[in-house]
C-alpha cells in the first residue's frame, strides 16, 4: 500500500544513531533493469546475517525497522524495485527479478543469512518471490496474466533463510477486490451509484464517522461482496480483451519483419496497434465496510481507513484520489486485479517451507486477525510462529489511550518480538 510520508521517512529513521554504518548501492537485475538500495551495517563488527526489505512501489531504503534492526547487529538492505513510487505498468513477475539480483547481492557481498522482512505490500512481494523460486526453473510461471512473457526459468533466484511478515496484507490485487465499491455504475463516469450497493447510503446502514460506527446488515454485506467480486471481473474482461488485441497486431508487426505481403496502410495499421499500450481509469477503490462497521472481522481499530488522512470520512477517500487510479490493462492484471495476479497470500504462503514470523497490529484498520490466522495456518513451514502486537496500528504507532500507556509501538514491537525471534535463529 501507499501512505503517508512518515510510512517511508519516520521519526525512527530520521534518528538513526550516526554510528550505524550506510552504504548506497547500485546494482543491476539479470535482464540490465538498473536498481539502487541502502545498505547498513551495525556500528561495528562484520554482520553473517542481512535482513532484506523491498516493496512493489514504495522506498523501503529508509524503513523505520532499520535503526532497531542495525543496533542488534543485523545488517539491513532497503532495496527499491523497477517500479519505484508508480507501478502504473507494474508486471509483479518481473519485479521478482529485482528481488532476485538483491537477493544474489547479498549473497556476493558475503552474508550468510538472508532473511526477507515483508511489510504491507512487501510480504506478498515476497511470498510471491519464494513459491516461484522454491519450484524447478522449468516449473515456474512464463506468463503474466496479461500474456507477456515472463520467463522466471531464465534467473537465477537465491532462497532466503527466514521469513517475517510485518502488517502483511493479502496481496495488492486481493486487498483492492474488498475495496473495489460495488455501486459503480458506469466506469466511464466516477460519480454514478447503484443505491443497492451504496455503503454510504444511510438506507444500508451508514452512519458518518463523527456520529459513531455504521452496522450493515448481513443481506447487504453479501451482496456488497459479490458485487465487488463482479466489478473486478468487468475490468479484468476489458483489460484482457485489450491485451488480446495489442497481441494481434505485435503479431502483424512480426509479418511485416519477415517479408509477409501487405499493403502500406496494413503496416502503418499494424504499427500504431502493436505499439500502443491501453491504460485505464479505476475510481472509487476505497469502499470496504469494515472501515465502519468494526463489528466486521473484529479487532481493536478505529474506525476509518489510513488512506483517509486527518480523520476524514473514507467517503472523502472512496471518491478522492483512492488506489490504482492509472493502470496499463496488463498491469491492472498482475498487480491490482484481486483475479488475476498471482502476487496473493493464499496461493503463495502454502509453499513456504522456512521459519516465518508473522506479526499482526491489532488497530490496523487495513488488515484483520481472521486474515492473519489463515495466513499462519497456510505456512507449510513447522518452524513458524504468530504475534499480536495490540494497540499499534499499521504502521505500529501507538493506538487509543492504552497503546500510549504500552509506549513506543516500533521500538516495543522490535524489542519483545522481531529481534528475540531473530536471535533464536540467528545469533549475533
Amino acid at each position: 500500500m501507499s501512505s503517508s510520508p512518515v510510512f517511508f521517512y519516520p521519526p525512527d529513521y530520521r534518528a538513526i544513531d550516526p554510528s550505524v554504518r550506510r552504504e548506497l548501492i547500485r546494482l543491476h537485475a539479470e535482464d540490465g533493469m538498473p536498481l539502487t538500495g541502502v545498505l547498513y551495517e551495525p556500528p561495528s563488527g562484520d554482520p553473517t546475517t542481512a535482513v532484506l526489505v523491498m516493496h512493489p512501489r514504495g522506498d523501503f531504503s529508509r524503513h523505520y525497522m532499520v535503526p532497531h534492526l542495525a543496533m542488534a547487529g543485523y545488517a539491513v538492505f532497503g532495496c527499491t524495485t523497477r517500479h519505484l513510487h508508480n507501478d502504473a505498468d507494474a508486471l509483479h513477475e518481473r519485479l521478482l527479478v529485482d528481488v532476485a539480483a538483491a537477493m544474489r547481492w547479498l549473497r556476493a557481498r558475503g552474508y550468510t543469512k538472508i532473511v526477507m522482512l515483508g511489510n504491507s505490500g512487501g510480504g506478498s512481494l515476497f511470498a510471491f518471490y519464494l513459491a516461484e523460486a522454491m519450484k524447478a526453473p522449468t516449473e515456474r510461471l512464463k506468463k503474466a496474466p496479461s500474456g507477456d512473457d515472463v520467463p522466471l526459468a531464465d534467473y537465477e533466484m537465491p532462497m532466503p533463510d527466514a521469513f517475517v511478515l510485518l502488517a502483511a496484507h493479502p496481496g495488492e490485487g486481493r486487498f483492492l477486490l474488498e475495496r473495489l465499491d460495488p455501486s459503480v455504475l458506469d466506469e466511464n463516469d466516477p460519480s454514478t451509484v447503484n443505491p443497492r450497493l451504496n455503503m454510504y447510503d444511510p438506507r444500508n446502514g451508514y452512519v458518518p464517522m463523527h456520529r459513531g460506527p455504521s452496522k450493515y446488515p448481513a443481506d447487504f454485506l453479501a451482496e456488497f461482496r459479490a458485487a465487488q467480486h463482479d466489478r473486478c471481473e468487468r475490468i479484468d474482461r476489458r483489460c484482457l480483451e485489450w491485451c488480446e488485441e495489442a497481441r494481434y497486431w505485435r503479431g502483424k508487426i512480426k509479418e511485416v519483419a519477415s517479408g509477409a505481403p501487405m499493403s502500406t496502410d496494413e503496416k502503418l495499421m499494424a504499427q500504431r496497434r502493436g505499439l500502443q499500450r491501453r491504460y485505464i481509469l479505476i475510481y472509487r477503490t476505497l469502499a470496504d465496510p469494515r472501515y465502519l462497521d468494526p463489528s466486521i472481522d473484529a479487532s481493536s481499530r478505529p474506525l476509518g481507513s489510513v488512506f483517509a488522512h486527518g480523520g476524514r470520512d473514507t467517503v472523502a477517500a472512496n471518491y478522492g484520489d483512492g488506489l490504482a487510479r492509472t493502470m496499463s490493462a496488463r498491469g491492472w492484471l498482475s498487480t491490482w486485479s484481486g483475479l488475476q495476479s498471482n502476487a496473493r497470500l493464499d496461493r503463495t504462503l502454502p509453499s513456504v517451507d522456512l521459519p516465518v514470523l508473522i506479526v499482526f497490529p491489532d488497530s490496523d484498520t487495513e488488515i484483520y486477525p481472521q486474515e492473519q490466522q489463515a495466513f499462519f495456518d497456510a505456512v507449510a513451514s513447522t518452524d513458524k510462529q504468530f504475534v499480536t502486537v495490540p494497540w499499534v496500528d499499521h504502521y505500529f504507532h501507538a493506538y487509543g489511550e492504552r497503546g500510549v500507556a504500552l509506549g513506543d509501538g516500533r521500538e516495543r514491537m522490535s524489542r519483545e518480538t522481531v529481534i528475540p525471534w531473530l536471535r533464536e535463529r540467528f545469533p549475533v
